[in-house]
């Protein structure tokens, strides 16, 4: 039933003219309610991350090529800076194929990354940190460790500056989000990336606090909308990505102030609706993948 609501989702919705399918990860519906389509799988083990075993065992490592790419380069970017510092550690992104699974309602649609907070022990040497361990209001956790508020400031920062990757929210609790911020300010960080940060650190009003772990969203990947990934909640800072559509080689037309005007070249629409059935009927329908499952190549 789900691969025939994917082929009626993707023939009925809205696209740009002359979709064809491009053989990468496709992420559809929402967070909450959603599958994933060749999805690719988080290496346990890469350059500035890990994967605690409580967490490579439960197998959801499985997440949109974006999705997999910035924790890639967040990691990376956070060793070049801290490189003594602990490795970041990764939690779950979404089971092979997304859909519901018995730990989350969320992480569906393979845009959910669940990631371990930094912390340091009593005299402020940065720990290992393999667990959920929930912090109160002041920093603390129950077992003498505290909120590493400037190495997960640096965790928001890569994760907001990211070149590529559209974060939507980065949910965590409210007394550890004001922590960010005041370090942020302190820190001397530019306003615009503290209101960003401000804007994209919440904590969620339907599910736990967060006081355990960051969970980050992105948004849908501009291919993926006209299949039917749906963004859930406001649109802001989106990547100006239209910058580099395709559009007809035909010269464009001057509109009224003399700016050029796109137009979609003559036969579009029939070559779209063909190339966007059969892209959506391949990921409805895909053959069966010989050998393992794809896998970043992220070391």
């Amino acid at each position: 039933m789900r691969a025939w609501c994917l082929v009626c989702a993707a023939a009925m919705g809205c696209a740009q003219y002359g979709l064809v399918d491009d053989g990468t990860s496709v992420s559809f519906g929402r967070g909450n309610a959603g599958m994933l389509t060749r999805g690719v799988r988080l290496p346990p083990r890469g350059d500035g991350y890990w994967v605690p075993p409580r967490w490579v065992d439960r197998g959801a490592l499985y997440g949109t090529d974006e999705a997999v790419a910035l924790v890639v380069r967040v990691a990376r970017r956070l060793r070049r800076e801290q490189p003594n510092g602990p490795p970041l550690g990764v939690a779950d992104l979404s089971p092979r194929g997304g859909g519901p699974s018995r730990f989350h309602r969320s992480h569906q649609s393979g845009r959910d990354i669940d990631l371990l907070f930094y912390l340091v022990d009593a005299t402020g040497r940065p720990v290992r940190n393999g667990e959920m361990r929930p912090v109160d209001a002041d920093g603390h956790t129950r077992d003498g460790l505290r909120f590493d508020t400037a190495r997960n400031w640096a965790l928001v920062r890569a994760l907001i500056d990211d070149p590529a990757a559209d974060v939507q929210y980065i949910f965590v609790a409210e007394p550890l989000r004001l922590l960010l911020l005041d370090h942020a300010r302190a820190a001397g960080e530019p306003p615009d990336r503290v209101a960003r940060a401000a804007a994209l650190l919440r904590q969620p009003s339907d599910a736990a606090p967060h006081d355990d772990h960051f969970h980050v969203r992105i948004y849908c990947a501009p291919s993926d909308r006209p299949l039917g990934c749906s963004d859930r909640g406001p649109l802001r800072w989106k990547k100006k990505l239209y910058k580099y559509e395709l559009v007809a080689a035909e010269p464009a037309p001057a509109g009224a102030h003399g700016r050029a005007v796109r137009r979609p070249a003559a036969g579009a629409p029939v070559g779209f609706a063909f190339g966007r059935l059969t892209r959506a009927w391949s990921l409805a329908f895909p053959p069966p993948l010989p050998g393992p499952p794809r896998t970043s190549a992220a070391r």
